[in-house]
């Protein structure tokens, strides 16, 4: 079994100054132009954010340790299909620069939910709020496990130190600098997540072979089949289905989601946060695709010696500890290198994490505790001071959820469950908010709760099932035997009869296993949005189709419905004025 790498003197000096440094932009922002004495300077950064950080901040906000550890791994065990959702993103990122960004601004909110108030009411306010901090409580528990979890699976990095570290240093400068010091630090741990990336390409090249061997290796492994029409709902990373996720995802995360929303409210008007919203579309695009490659230099390093199959010798357990594996046994010979590609690591979930709690905080002092002031009549002071300790102990509850995920068999299948599968109803909610006029409070809350209930059902019954789709082929026939110093193929492979029993990696699931269940959980978020744009137009039917619930001019409405509505309306008044003027024709003869 292949022993921990023990890090030397100057990985722990960088690992801790990537830290320190990160606490520094914090401590910082907070009196880089201007103290942040007011709410607006403290959560939205005034308001006056140049294009570039906010860029910077959009594209590794949600591109974090999940993108350099488990999609990599997704494209290495299932092929480049999820290559279409990574094409769809930037058209769903462009659709809402269009929809919804700009009624966020014609409605003058801090937050997204505040915007719902201003269309529906308290009821479905509060339940978007409920829903969006649970997500943010997930998303940095496995922020945090993800990255340290499979560093310390093959370093002496603590894992509870790790864990403790990271999330103490986020809730740091988060508290004490607000918004701008997250847009910032960003921008600093963006540069070291792609110093680590692309470290990992110039080895994995070399290591794999070589870009021709690399190609021609995926292809042998059935690897770089990007259009299979086949309709199967069981399939991972179907075209279909990575074609509607995709565009959902980029429409949804970019357009509802509070942590991106509050970046482009950051900015002074709406066509600045559109345009930088748009420009974003591409180095989104090349981020996500940059780190999915990675896996076809892991399928062409470890091809016929899976690291997992041969886990006697390698000492993994999971496919997500393979990055961080090859990281050490790459780097370990050069002071500081495999320290610097752990600050990279931990910069993406720095990035994550700092985004989540500071969203977090920001939602929770405006939706749930300026309400309990007369008439939210409550001081700049107040609000910054309680967003300040709000932050503090958002960081202590990720880090103690963190420790509940240790038995997680996949990250990527985790994250989408925990975030991306509620986002398809949060997502129902504001699409009918801003397209339509028809739906009311209480309608849209009976829609959203009936929806919330069957897909957590469905995607707590794909966690707990432990059902696994079946990869692509494995295979561990020319991993060396470690039992003696003669090179030869593993135990499991010595004949061909268990050669083949070791190409597939999971055995077949019980048949017995719910067939919804089975479905793939990039499903799960579009099953969302058709279940709540169901049950809306149920009820809409039910209270009378023909009643307007907010007037034709509201602030509410996306420019788009307006629009639409102007020339809806042009078109009845031309058909009037022709029906009239054919009547006192008619009339004269």
């Amino acid at each position: 079994m292949v022993q921990k790498h023990n890090l030397g003197t100057f990985d722990y000096i960088i690992i801790c100054l990537s830290l320190i440094i990160s606490a520094v932009i914090g401590i910082a922002a907070k009196y880089y132009g201007g103290k942040q004495k007011t709410a607006r300077e403290y959560l939205l950064a005034g308001k006056n954010m140049a294009k570039f950080p906010v860029i910077f901040s959009i594209v590794v906000t949600l591109v974090s340790a999940f993108s350099i550890l488990a999609v990599p791994v997704e494209v290495y065990r299932f092929g480049i299909g999820i290559y279409i959702c990574i094409f769809m993103i930037p058209i769903g990122m462009f659709l809402a620069s269009v929809v919804l960004i700009p009624v966020y601004f014609q409605c003058g909110v801090s937050t997204v939910t505040e915007f719902l108030e201003m269309r529906y009411g308290n009821i479905i306010r509060y339940m978007v709020s409920v829903v969006f901090l649970i997500q943010m409580m997930s998303f940095i528990a496995i922020a945090l496990y993800g990255a340290v979890l499979a560093l310390s699976a093959v370093t002496n990095l603590s894992l509870e130190m790790s864990i403790v570290s990271l999330g103490a240093v986020c809730a740091l400068y988060c508290s004490v600098g607000g918004l701008k010091a997250v847009l910032w630090a960003d921008v600093f741990q963006a540069t070291l997540m792609f110093i680590c990336v692309f470290s990992i390409y110039t080895t994995g090249i070399r290591d794999g072979g070589g870009i021709s061997k690399i190609y021609q290796q995926a292809k042998e492994g059935q690897r770089l089949v990007l259009f299979d029409f086949k309709w199967d709902l069981t399939r991972r990373y179907g075209f279909w289905v990575c074609l509607v996720h995709g565009t959902i995802t980029g429409f949804a995360m970019y357009g509802t989601n509070q942590i991106q929303v509050q970046r482009m409210l950051s900015l002074s008007t709406i066509d600045r946060a559109k345009s930088t919203l748009r420009i974003s579309t591409i180095p989104v695009m090349l981020t996500y695709l940059t780190c999915s490659s990675v896996g076809l230099l892991l399928y062409s390093i470890y091809f016929n010696c899976d690291p997992i199959l041969n886990k006697e010798q390698t000492g993994l357990k999971k496919y997500d500890q393979i990055i961080p594996a090859y990281v050490v046994n790459t780097f370990h010979s050069i002071p500081g290198m495999t320290g610097l590609c752990i600050a990279g690591i931990f910069s993406a979930s720095l990035s994550t994490i700092s985004s989540a709690l500071n969203s977090a905080a920001t939602v929770t002092v405006i939706d749930f505790i300026k309400p309990f002031y007369r008439k939210g009549n409550i001081s700049d002071f107040k609000i910054i001071l309680m967003t300040k300790i709000i932050s503090l102990i958002y960081g202590a509850i990720g880090i103690g959820l963190s420790f509940l995920f240790l038995k997680a068999t996949s990250l990527q299948h985790l994250l989408q469950v925990l975030l991306s599968a509620p986002q398809g109803v949060i997502f129902g909610v504001f699409l009918i908010g801003v397209l339509t006029r028809k739906v009311s409070d209480k309608s849209i809350s009976v829609a959203v709760f009936l929806s919330y209930m069957i897909v957590a059902w469905l995607s707590i019954g794909s966690l707990t099932s432990k059902y696994s789709q079946t990869p692509l082929p494995l295979s561990a026939s020319s991993c060396p035997y470690l039992g003696t110093n003669s090179s030869v193929v593993t135990p499991s492979c010595l004949n061909e009869a268990n050669c083949t029993a070791s190409m597939i990696s999971t055995k077949p699931p019980p048949k017995e296993i719910f067939f919804l269940y089975k479905i793939s959980f990039m499903w799960h978020n579009v099953l969302g949005l058709f279940l709540t744009l169901f049950f809306s137009a149920i009820a809409v039917l039910i209270t009378g189709w023909r009643n307007n619930v907010v007037p034709i001019d509201s602030k509410c409405l996306s420019p788009v419905t307006k629009l639409w509505m102007k020339k809806t309306t042009e078109n009845k008044e031309n058909n009037i004025l022709s029906g009239f003027e054919t009547s006192e024709q008619t009339h004269q003869l």
